[in-house]
């Protein structure tokens, strides 16, 4: 466990706005920061972020929280691996604590484990970096300088060069303590087939470090270098416990950047293709690793981004791959768009060949992905009622996919058009009646908790947290009658004692607790700025509760009242009326404080 005193100390010291501003392109909005939601389809910059108090707040899907609960959230770690991580991006040491072996836990031996594969996987890859910028690399350094990826791109990516050995690498590793066995777990070596032993998975190779999205190394894909023959032209790691090729995009961590501010990604098919991109100035690109697109890869991409170009190679199999990937996007909610490449073009060699501007180009014809294929289907047609329906069939799932109903019905409009048929056929027969509009998350709505003088004394604490004292000392904390808000008021007054900002914490799963939803949407507020101002709201709000108590306590006895009359017992008849006569000029002498009310609801 991590001592609460280090979390405090880590939710001081890291910059909310510089994290979330890696994954959400953030400006200024007064004192806080908008940006568009990456947790829904945001089409408004309805995300806020509230750097003095540390916390952030959606306003159109209510996800709520810390800076450890963002980082969780937006990368899927625990909240451990998440302050782990923020502790060692700001430089914060954490506490070790010595624990014998029978006593860690399987979590911890997991964790281990973990970062002892990692650090076999970063021992490889500088052993890779080394040796391509040694004299033996030259071959593979070529093959970067005729594709146009300058040193300081090929350093950024941590480009290779496997030497040509059958257990270099085996016995630089080995020289670390590294047992082949464990070099075998990770991907980088085989079993030899006759006899014992290993060899080097990758020799003679440029290689291309795959890493995950904080830029550790998992895996790796080595390419041939020219006028060898005699293996495949890549080979590539296989999948580990580090390394599941569906759920990883090539290039994310170098494009997490971009991706931010553009919130639009290119998505090519080559590892190539991407370093020359990114080399000429267009690095919000990535690439699948040797697979199709994936929904994993959609949802890594849906938090960052709400625009996917795609630009795959100009040939038969690029057009299918592309098709085969607009309903993964549109299933996430992601825009899909298509930048057709010239036949037979790829973006390495287009770049090669006519430079950044050819690149730029195509860009700027990108097209709706599903525009495009309903076109292009539609010219493939020979005209015949059996080939349209035929085509037309194909395109419903496609269009089912979508998830706004105003859009999948544009698409009809357009697929009728395309093919000369009447819209009213084709609306009957591609309609899905089950399908609902679920582009936008729908808006959270909750009760608002407890009374408004209560919620008005807890915003007046948020705001003014050097009246926190004062409240407690002229009572009104304790005329707080809603559980919720009074453990609320209560850790407001805790913080300002040891001089805290963990009312963030409060604000956690505001997307189903009403109270944490309030107090978000308050706390992007600072609704009091002068403290002599709020001393007077506040003996104003304490005067209001009072009165509230006061009649509240009134009608109770007003009831009790009714019950004595029925029994007949007319002592306590008199006793209760007397009572309630004191309570009324109690309330009455109070004088017009109680009637001053300027609470907010």
């Amino acid at each position: 466990m991590i001592p609460d005193e280090k979390i405090a100390e880590i939710r001081e010291r890291a910059d909310l706005v510089e994290v979330v501003g890696e994954y959400v392109s953030l400006k200024r909005a007064g004192t806080n920061f908008k940006g568009v939601c990456p947790f829904h389809a945001d089409s408004d910059p309805s995300f806020n972020v509230n750097p003095s108090r540390h916390f952030f707040h959606c306003f159109g899907c209510s996800a709520s929280g810390d800076i450890f609960s963002f980082v969780q959230r937006i990368e899927g770690i625990e909240f451990m691996e998440a302050a782990r991580r923020l502790a060692g991006k700001y430089g914060i040491q954490l506490p070790e604590r010595p624990m014998s072996k029978e006593a860690k836990t399987q979590q911890e031996r997991q964790r281990e484990e973990k970062a002892r594969r990692l650090y076999i996987l970063e021992t490889a890859t500088s052993f890779f970096e080394k040796h391509l910028w040694s004299p033996t690399g030259k071959p593979a350094r070529d093959v970067l300088q005729q594709r146009g990826i300058d040193d300081e791109t090929a350093r950024l990516f941590r480009m290779g060069f496997a030497p040509d050995g059958w257990q270099e690498l085996l016995d630089h590793l080995h020289r670390a303590r590294i047992s082949p066995r464990e070099v075998e777990s990770v991907g980088l070596a085989l079993p030899r087939k006759s006899g014992d032993g290993y060899y080097d998975r990758f020799r003679n190779r440029l290689v291309f470090t795959i890493t995950d999205s904080q830029g550790h190394p998992i895996a790796f894909s080595a390419r041939a270098l020219p006028g060898d023959d005699t293996g495949a032209k890549y080979i590539n790691s296989p999948e580990t416990r580090e390394y599941t090729k569906g759920k990883v995009l090539f290039g994310l961590h170098q494009a997490r950047v971009a991706l931010s501010k553009q919130r639009q990604a290119i998505l090519v098919e080559g590892n190539f293709d991407v370093l020359s991109m990114y080399a000429a100035g267009f690095q919000h690109v990535l690439a699948p690793l040797g697979t199709a697109f994936t929904d994993d890869q959609a949802t890594v991409l849906r938090r960052r981004v709400d625009r996917v170009t795609i630009m795959f190679d100009g040939d038969r199999a690029g057009m299918a791959a592309a098709v085969r990937a607009f309903p993964i996007l549109a299933k996430v909610g992601l825009a899909g768009y298509m930048a057709p490449l010239p036949t037979g073009e790829d973006p390495d060699s287009l770049l090669r060949e006519k430079g950044p501007k050819a690149i730029e180009v195509v860009l700027e014809r990108a097209c709706g992905l599903l525009d495009e294929i309903i076109k292009m289907t539609a010219a493939a047609s020979d005209g015949s009622t059996q080939d349209i329906s035929r085509r037309v069939t194909k395109l419903r799932p496609l269009i089912n996919s979508v998830r706004d109903a105003m859009e999948r019905d544009l698409y009809r409009q357009k697929v009728a058009a395309a093919f000369s048929v009447e819209p009213g056929i084709v609306f009957r027969y591609l309609r899905d009646e089950k399908m609902n509009s679920v582009s936008e998350a729908p808006k959270v709505s909750f009760p608002i908790p407890g009374h408004s003088d209560e919620r008005e004394l807890i915003g007046l604490l948020l705001d003014l947290p050097e009246l926190c004292d004062e409240a407690v000392q002229i009572g009104a904390v304790s005329l707080i009658r809603t559980p919720r808000l009074r453990e609320i008021a209560e850790q407001l007054v805790f913080n300002s004692h040891h001089h805290s900002s963990a009312a963030s914490a409060l604000m956690q799963n505001a997307e189903q607790d009403p109270v944490a939803n309030w107090l978000a949407k308050r706390g992007m507020e600072k609704l009091y700025e002068n403290a002599e101002a709020g001393k007077e709201a506040l003996h104003e709000v304490k005067a209001i509760m009072e009165k509230r108590s006061i009649e509240t306590r009134i009608a109770e006895i007003k009831k009790q009242i009714q019950l004595a009359h029925a029994s007949g017992d007319d002592m306590m008849v008199f006793s209760l009326q007397r009572r309630r006569t004191e309570l009324e000029r109690e309330m009455h002498g109070a004088g017009s404080a109680f009637d001053n009310n300027t609470v907010r609801h």
